[in-house]
């Protein structure tokens, strides 16, 4: 029987929506889902075994499993850079800090995902707690753009999988065109990955940012496809084989 370890709280409960929904896609496929808290409790080394939780501890498990990311963090991929509609560059925090001139931008964690919670920088105190008195970490710098909508696209194995709206104005219009010629154009893309669109104020569609498919958020997506876009990027990471490709 195929098993899903699915990660909970100190209390045994799950822990966040993600694992919930995890649980129910994986429960209706008929596999067995197992709970675990601290991911160096699961004891057994099958990496058919699908694990289900943050990104640290999906990670960890991969490291224990002796798996290796191929790809680093995947933002911002070069094949997508026309669709970014902004200019977007890496830098230091420390390099930053020390050009003033290039504040009032959105920057994020280049080489650690979820390193520190992406922001807008204006002033210095903008950029306390963000280091850990390490002025050396790498980030991502984008020019700020407002927009006005903002979607995840859910992509497995090229396809489209599902669009989820999940910020802005409600009654806006995402243009499917743009998003399928992107698929297209990630030459490099990972099996399953969120493609994360919005619309500016003008109603020009640019790329937000790309996300890994191994813990990414559910924003709505039922808990069947959930269960398959998961597999399908776990699958890849480990070099097994996706028992739900063909669903």
């Amino acid at each position: 029987m195929m098993r899903a370890y699915i990660q909970t709280d100190k209390n045994g409960n799950f822990y966040n929506v993600n694992a919930f929904i995890a649980n129910e896609g994986f429960t209706s496929l008929g596999w067995e889902t197992v709970k675990f808290h601290d991911v160096q409790e699961i004891m057994e080394f099958d990496p058919e075994h699908i694990l289900v939780g943050g990104i640290g501890n999906v990670r960890k498990r991969l490291e224990i499993l002796g798996f290796e990311r191929k790809q680093g963090e995947i933002d911002y991929p070069p094949s997508l850079s026309r669709y970014f509609g902004r200019k977007i560059w890496a830098t230091t925090l420390q390099e930053l800090i020390q050009k003033p001139q290039d504040w009032n931008v959105f920057i994020k964690p280049k080489d650690t995902t979820k390193q520190f919670a992406g922001r807008v920088v204006k002033e210095y105190r903008d950029f306390i707690g963000l280091n850990d008195g390490d002025e050396r970490t790498t980030v991502w710098c984008s020019e700020v753009v407002h927009f006005k909508t903002e979607w995840r696209c859910f992509i497995r194995y090229g396809q489209i999988l599902d669009v989820r709206y999940y910020k802005g104005a409600w009654d806006s219009k995402i243009d499917l065109g743009v998003v399928e010629n992107a698929i297209r154009d990630f030459i490099d893309a990972p099996a399953a990955y969120g493609m994360d669109f919005g619309v500016d104020p003008n109603g020009e569609m640019k790329l937000v940012e790309i996300n890994d498919g191994h813990s990414l958020g559910t924003y709505g997506i039922s808990p069947l496809n959930y269960a398959k876009f998961l597999s399908a990027r776990w699958s890849e990471l480990t070099g097994t084989t996706d028992y739900l490709r063909t669903l």
